[in-house]
């Protein structure tokens, strides 16, 4: 049996990890504190079929700058679920969980004046630009960072009418049927220790009907305009995508950015020639991303 490889960094430091029970399962939290004078507590929302320990350099950096940051893995996902079970969620779950991650956040943190900052990655960026929409605790949000958030998957990565099919079908009548939704490793980062990394485990990426329709639902729903216009002006944004994700689709991105009301402070820090996920991304791309959190929420 071939050896899964080890995470390609050593951290500084050793995150704090806790199994926090709610409705049914034990959710695997990653806590990383800062060093340096605090800026912030950022609560992270992953993309799909992620867990923490990608996250690993990452955060190791981003804690070093001042910010604790709080880590879960999501239901369907990582430690959180049996192997069994990955996959297996749903759209009211997505909302239900993140909303008492929140509250948990601002009941245990030392720095009760402050409100949290909602960083998420591709599926976790779908999520929280949603959450700056609709979300229950939303008032205690004062900053969303989303890195090349699902708005709209690429043209070369969209599924055809029959998985759409499938998903519809699926979602109603067979929400725990799996199957394995398939990635180009290609397109996930040009960092090659981090491709090696994940291409080592050599895992399935299961989906069931109920998470691939609230992926794609929430996505569309961020290109309407009477939609996007809800968007809570009190919550500062700044996005992250890069021209070149064929995951994610940066017009999808480009277009709820425009949608969005000129009284929203707001940024788009646009790459022409990084993959998708950005933070394990080659170090020239993870240091500007570093750089422009610790300017942008600074502000």
């Amino acid at each position: 049996m071939t050896a899964v490889p080890p995470i390609p960094y050593s951290p500084k430091k050793e995150p704090k990890v806790e199994f926090i029970p709610f409705d049914g399962l034990k959710f695997k939290t990653v806590f990383w504190e800062h060093t340096g004078t605090y800026k912030g507590r950022i609560l992270f929302v992953h993309g799909f079929s992620e867990d923490s320990l990608i996250y690993t350099e990452f955060f190791d950096r981003l804690s070093d700058l001042g910010f604790d940051i709080f880590f879960f893995d999501q239901r369907g996902a990582g430690e959180t679920s049996d192997t069994k079970d990955i996959g297996k969620t749903n759209e009211a779950h997505t909302f239900n969980d993140l909303d008492f991650m929140i509250k948990k956040n601002l009941e245990i943190t030392p720095h009760k004046d402050d409100k949290l900052i909602l960083m998420g990655h591709s599926m976790g960026g779908g999520i929280i630009l949603n959450y700056g929409i609709r979300g229950k605790y939303k008032e205690y949000v004062k900053t969303i960072i989303a890195t090349a958030p699902e708005v709209l998957l690429h043209p070369s990565t969209s599924p055809n009418f029959i998985l759409k099919g499938f998903g519809t079908f699926a979602s109603k009548y067979l929400p725990n049927v799996r199957i394995d939704a398939g990635l180009n490793y290609d397109y996930i980062t040009s960092n090659e220790k981090w491709i090696k990394y994940i291409k080592g485990h050599n895992k399935k990426f299961w989906i069931t009907g109920p998470l691939f329709m609230g992926m794609l639902e929430r996505g569309e729903a961020l290109t309407k305009s009477h939609y996007v216009a809800k968007f809570d002006p009190d919550i500062s944004l700044l996005v992250f995508h890069s021209k070149n994700d064929h995951v994610n689709w940066y017009e999808g991105t480009k277009k709820f950015y425009d949608l969005l009301n000129d009284n929203v402070h707001k940024e788009l820090v646009s790459f022409d020639d990084a993959q998708h996920s950005l933070c394990i991304e080659v170090d020239k791309y993870v240091d500007q991303l570093l750089e422009k959190i610790v300017e942008f929420t600074s502000k």
